[in-house]
């Protein structure tokens, strides 16, 4: 009896001896194949840890995860804790019914008034009443995102237009691409989009609207005729906080009458539908540290534009390659024009970049001085006239060069 629990108790322990080998063969791969994404990632085994109690914060402790159940305390504090911005001020929507007008006002005790200056100004700072009072739909709140230092906790895509959904979803497929959670508002009109990236620590907005203009070009290469009105409004609107100002203000989301009709809600990307619960939704929306961010700006924001674009680029974000015509015809006059429909999506976004260093009338206007500060600017829409793109004639022979090294005939 002893011999065959003796053989049993040996068989058990080869077979122990057996497994823990294996789980240490593994154990050795899974450390191979760890080292090889840090370098393929570019991560320090600091950046690789996982995420600190700063990261998840407002997730695991107060207020938690949140839904539509929980109690309206722990619904604004969760939005103040999302949607975080400058607290010294904010404005709120005004209609005029008679005249159909509408625009935004700073909040200011005893009321707005024209020609005062503003360091003179009473403004009223954005409190939990004034959350409260948004999300109940009571008035409509605008956010400062640029805060003091020249931080952001997240960044803002605003999209307007006929085709703002297609631009968005443009957009959001190249945050895809990039491994950048992004949420999809639908905006008070019904018809624009706002595109929304969170951070868990506040980002220099300069880093911030890289990545931004960064998907901005990849969403365009996509699009290839994507209407480049929303660039500049990308929230923060500036890389640096304007001397005596306070930067540009965006609609808030989740106002309460504007819910009700399906608008300033963020939307099901499966279904193009308003998520049932809002609030679940955004309490598990992921969020980017600042050295990811850090890191998506600078790989994807690296950007080729001017002469030094020697070749057709290609959207990363897509497997499609669309098939381009034997012939692209080309008409010289005071300018080149390209026939618009000759061209891939990739094939016309890259004239635009190729005309960023020596055109700078083609670039918007910026609002303030020097908001454009540290990263490549995104020109404004080519000018079409009968379905043609137009070039300026002083590019005309390096646009010449450019097709013919994409192997393609300029008549």
């Amino acid at each position: 009896m002893g011999s065959v629990e003796d053989d049993l108790q040996s068989a058990k322990s080869a077979g122990l001896a057996e497994e823990l080998a294996e789980l240490r063969s593994l154990t050795t791969q899974l450390r191979t194949e760890n080292a090889r994404l840090l370098r393929l990632l570019e991560l320090t085994p600091k950046q690789a840890e996982p995420p600190s109690p700063v990261q998840t914060g407002f997730f695991e402790e107060h207020p938690g995860p949140v839904d539509r159940r929980s109690t309206p305390e722990v619904k604004v504090a969760f939005f103040a804790a999302l949607f975080a911005a400058r607290t010294d001020i904010y404005a709120t929507r005004w209609e005029n019914a008679r005249t159909g007008k509408a625009g935004w006002l700073p909040a200011v005790r005893g009321g707005w008034r024209k020609g005062v200056r503003h360091e003179d100004r009473d403004y009223l700072p954005l409190s939990t009443d004034v959350l409260r009072a948004h999300l109940t739909g009571d008035v409509h709140v605008g956010l400062y995102p640029l805060l003091d230092g020249d931080l952001c906790w997240w960044l803002a895509a605003d999209f307007d237009g006929p085709m703002a959904m297609l631009d968005a979803l443009a957009y959001l497929k190249a945050a895809r691409t990039w491994s950048v959670p992004t949420a999809l508002e639908v905006s008070r009109s019904g018809v624009g989009a706002h595109a929304w990236v969170f951070f868990t620590a506040p980002v220099p907005a300069d880093t911030a609207r890289r990545l931004g203009t960064a998907l901005l070009r990849e969403a365009m290469a996509v699009r290839g005729r994507m209407d480049l009105a929303s660039y500049d409004r990308l929230f923060p609107s500036q890389d640096v906080l304007p001397s005596g100002g306070v930067g540009n203000l965006i609609a808030a989301p989740l106002q309460g009458k504007a819910r009700q009709e399906g608008a300033t809600v963020f939307l099901d990307l499966a279904t193009m539908e308003p998520h049932d619960d809002q609030w679940a939704y955004l309490s598990s929306l992921g969020r980017m540290s600042p050295a990811e961010v850090n890191r998506v700006a600078r790989r994807a924001g690296g950007v080729t534009v001017g002469t030094t674009i020697d070749r057709i680029g290609t959207a990363i974000s897509t497997r499609i390659r669309a098939a381009a015509p034997p012939v692209v015809h080309a008409w010289f006059t005071s300018g080149i024009r390209l026939e618009a429909g000759d061209l891939t999506p990739s094939a016309a976004s890259n004239p635009e970049a190729r005309r960023v260093d020596d055109e700078p009338a083609v670039l918007r206007t910026p609002a303030t001085p020097n908001v454009h500060l540290g990263h490549a600017e995104v020109p404004a829409q080519l000018r079409r006239d009968t379905g043609r793109r137009a070039h300026p004639a002083s590019r005309a022979a390096g646009n010449g060069g450019l097709a013919r090294r994409a192997g393609r005939k300029s008549p």
